[in-house]
């Protein structure tokens, strides 16, 4: 078996909510964009047709989106009670309670998903990344588990970028680094593992590598304001002021309120 971005229920989950507007049975449209009477339309819309799934899985989102976990929560129960089996939304059901600050909640329900659907890649990594931020090496085990089975080279790199979290999470530094180093081999756009891998160089006083790794990101994304300032802060380290400038000041020019940008332009009297 390979594993999979979509277990079949959560295939046609997207299928039915993949409509930026959905109609009600009076003719109104509803959109999903983020805007003050979207969550009400919607709400109002759920009250028509509290069947309607998609409505409910919109409203859901909306609710997310207004930071009203609690809510949100409820709706994706209303939807199990009816679905009890769909993994995708136990998977839903695990970030909202991670997003609540409920972690051990949220592990449970990634499990059940998991459970649900063993080869569905989303669950795993989402449980993989859990175990890394609290130093569990059962991290490695989920991320090894998707790496083996997928067919896609950016789901492997996201196991392997989770690997490299938590081999720094433990700081063991070169084998994080090795992570993220595969990660940029097997999907040179995954921007992320370059500012992972180039911290870690510059953590350790290793800024002409660390810079090395920034201006590379630089030749992928030549829009990423990230790289331009971590490059800057190698250059600073090197004493490469007027070379540490050029960078700040075209983080800016990318993203005018990179705070971190400004005040080291600031530090340094420009």
């Amino acid at each position: 078996m390979k594993i999979s971005n979509y277990s079949l229920p959560v295939l046609l989950i997207a299928m039915l909510y993949a409509c930026n507007t959905l109609t009600t049975d009076q003719g109104n449209k509803v959109s999903s964009q983020n805007d003050p009477a979207t969550l009400k339309r919607l709400q109002e819309a759920v009250q028509l047709r509290p069947d309607s799934a998609g409505l409910r899985y919109l409203l859901m989102d909306e609710l997310l989106r207004n930071n009203l976990n609690k809510q949100a929560l409820q709706e994706n129960d209303t939807l199990l009670m009816s679905d009890s089996s769909n993994a995708g939304l136990w998977y839903r059901r695990g970030e909202i309670l991670l997003q609540s600050g409920d972690t051990t909640a949220g592990i449970t329900s990634l499990n059940r998903s998991i459970a649900k659907a063993p080869m569905f890649a989303e669950p795993l990594l989402q449980l993989a990344a859990v175990y890394a931020n609290r130093l569990q090496p059962e991290a490695l085990t989920l991320a090894d588990r998707v790496i083996n089975a997928a067919e896609e080279p950016r789901i492997a790199s996201q196991a392997r970028f989770i690997k490299g979290l938590y081999y720094s999470n433990v700081n063991n530094k070169p084998k994080a680094i090795e992570q993220f180093e595969e990660c940029i081999k097997n999907d040179y756009t995954f921007m992320e593992a370059y500012v992972e891998k180039g911290l870690l160089l510059y953590d350790q006083q290793s800024y002409t590598e660390s810079l090395q790794v920034f201006e590379r990101a630089i030749q992928v994304s030549n829009t990423f304001a990230e790289a331009y300032y971590q490059a800057g802060r190698c250059q600073e380290a090197l004493g490469n002021k007027s070379e540490a400038v050029l960078y700040y000041q075209k983080t800016l020019g990318l993203e005018k309120d990179f705070t971190a940008a400004r005040d080291a332009l600031n530090r340094m009297g420009e």
